[in-house]
């Protein structure tokens, strides 16, 4: 009778694993998640269309304006930089998607149910992290595929120097400025996560990727330098030239310094995942 009795309660209750989540419930859950975000395609469709544009309008005054340069300045002439100029925009659109990815459920609240579901946090950030990835490099490989096809297109028809697309730099520029955005995305998601606030990410990806760029050549003597040659955003957009600046770090060190920053923001941003109250 007892053990008849225990048999009908376990089935009732249904395999002792059920109700838990597991690495791969983590991962399909955050995949709906950004997949269904309205913002995902107003990112995707409007850093296209944006960097796209860009390329060709960028294409269109360089190759004009070519013949009449210095021998000096056709020397330093960067075609694949002119075509790819547009990630300045898209690293702060891929930032800010990854700033989404977190800040958007603690300003809803379903922070709340989602730590509840799940509550082993490393496993809610790393997987928000790892869905991030296989949405951010294929965007940013296609946004530099498209803006170096636009731009090397219109290079051309102005008769100024361009590549093709099997060229060894032109693929290292496809595929590391992907890897760029990628690791721009991830920054955002870092800082979201420390800051908890969608405004206060955006103002900060702004800052740190924008602004801190434009006046680099402003600041005084060595400081100028220092920021011009180690700043991540900076460092990591050397992945992006064909010709390179002496004065700063090669394509592949520049990425590497943009990754261990994003690193080591990560780690920061899992720390106080893990001890911050939702």
């Amino acid at each position: 009778m007892i053990s008849a009795l225990e048999h009908r309660k376990k089935s009732a209750q249904g395999p002792a694993d059920t109700g838990r989540a597991t690495p791969w419930h983590s991962l399909h859950a955050e995949w709906i998640k950004i997949r269904t975000m309205r913002s995902t395609v107003f990112v995707v469709l409007g850093t296209l269309a944006f960097c796209a544009g860009l390329a060709a309008l960028n294409g269109s005054s360089a190759g004009s304006e070519y013949a009449d340069l210095s021998p000096a300045d056709q020397a330093a002439f960067d075609p694949l930089a002119t075509s790819l100029r547009g990630y300045l925009l898209a690293q702060i659109a891929l930032g800010l998607l990854g700033g989404l990815v977190i800040t958007s459920e603690y300003g809803a609240r379903t922070i709340v149910p989602t730590l509840t579901s799940v509550p082993h946090r490393v496993r809610v950030l790393a997987s928000k992290a790892v869905v991030l990835v296989g949405v951010a490099l294929p965007v940013g490989i296609l946004v530099s595929l498209v803006g170096f096809l636009v731009g090397q297109s219109t290079l051309s028809g102005a008769g100024a120097p361009h590549l093709a697309l099997s060229d060894r730099v032109a693929l290292r520029g496809i595929f590391g400025g992907g890897v760029y955005l990628a690791l721009a995305g991830l920054f955002g998601l870092a800082l979201g996560t420390i800051i908890r606030s969608t405004t206060a990410t955006v103002t900060t990806l702004f800052g740190v990727m924008l602004i801190v760029q434009a006046f680099a050549p402003a600041l005084p003597g060595g400081l100028g330098d220092w920021v011009s040659k180690y700043w991540p955003p900076i460092a990591g957009g050397q992945i992006i030239t064909a010709v390179q600046d002496p004065e700063l770090l090669r394509p592949g060190a520049g990425l590497g310094v943009m990754a261990g920053c994003v690193l080591v923001l990560l780690t920061a941003a899992f720390v106080v995942f893990r001890r911050r109250d939702a």
